[in-house]
């Protein structure tokens, strides 16, 4: 009887299989008429026509010194963008992060705290939580369109676009960072007696700090990236050129910024693979004293 069962329960997972097959199939032809996804645009005579304009005209490139010159600034003002808007989302982040933070633990149960301290603490959880998924759920360019409306042109609405945004992504890394402390050490630290300020500052965090500053440097480099291009919608950086060159059809500027663009980001995950592996092995090296 055993066995009959087993190949009965068999088949209902294969044909479970099979539906959920047939059922992304149908997704994805849908969606793709719909969008009307068609790959034989790229032969036809008039397309051809413009991709080799386009690529013809990128060769040679952009290199008199008075562009290269200006490439450099915005190079500078697009990594300003990046580091002050990263500065801020941390310091944002921090605060909202305290509240959705979820505390576990018997001593924090509605029985033991009270009916109007539960309440209390998990508005603040849940209020804390709509404003991270709020700058999380916004894309940067959308944030850098609102602020530019509210501020004007320039390089300080890419900063508060990505701060924004990266506000919400980092809360939200926080608060899941934080909550994934051993629960062990977490107890141990609240039984000498310690209030919850003293365990998240001398249990939670040297614990987690690692991985914290791991992602808040790789966030920076998410950033960076992001940076370039919010000067298609006015918010500074190189991208405001770009924007210009490709709408004056001068595809020499354009090889030269995006030249910039890739030797930019490519610098900056050489440099944050660095600092991040060096906080690694610092950590690393730290848990083995401990052990020793």
């Amino acid at each position: 009887m055993f066995p009959e069962n087993r190949l009965s329960q068999q088949r209902k997972i294969s044909y479970l299989n099979l539906f959920l097959i047939l059922l992304f199939l149908f997704l994805f032809t849908w969606s793709a008429k719909a969008t009307r996804f068609n790959p034989a645009a790229f032969t036809d005579p008039a397309n051809l026509t413009g991709i080799g304009r386009f690529v013809s005209g990128l060769w040679p490139i952009e290199h008199s010194p008075e562009f290269l010159k200006n490439t450099g600034i915005l190079l500078v003002e697009t990594i300003e963008i990046s580091v002050v808007g990263t500065v801020l989302a941390v310091v944002f982040a921090i605060p909202l992060t305290l509240g959705a933070t979820r505390l576990r633990g018997e001593e924090f149960s509605r029985s033991s705290r009270g009916t109007l301290y539960w309440l209390g603490r998990w508005s603040v959880y849940y209020g804390s939580r709509f404003i991270l998924n709020l700058c999380r759920g916004i894309p940067e360019l959308l944030w850098a369109l609102i602020f530019v409306v509210a501020v004007g042109l320039g390089p300080f609405p890419g900063v508060l676009a990505l701060a924004a945004h990266s506000t919400g992504v980092l809360g939200k890394l926080y608060a899941e960072i934080l909550e994934s402390v051993d629960q062990r050490l977490v107890e141990t630290g609240r039984a000498t007696g310690a209030s919850e300020l003293a365990v998240l500052l001398f249990v939670k965090i040297p614990a987690s700090l690692p991985v914290l500053l791991s992602y808040t440097l790789f966030r920076w480099e998410c950033n960076m990236r992001a940076a370039t291009v919010l000067g298609f919608v006015g918010a500074g950086g190189i991208g405001t050129q770009l924007t210009i060159s490709m709408q004056l059809f001068a595809y020499d500027e354009v090889s030269t910024l995006v030249l910039a663009i890739l030797g930019l980001i490519f610098l900056v995950d050489i440099v944050g693979q660095v600092i991040r592996t060096r906080i690694l092995d610092h950590s690393v090296k730290c848990n083995s004293d401990l052990l020793s």
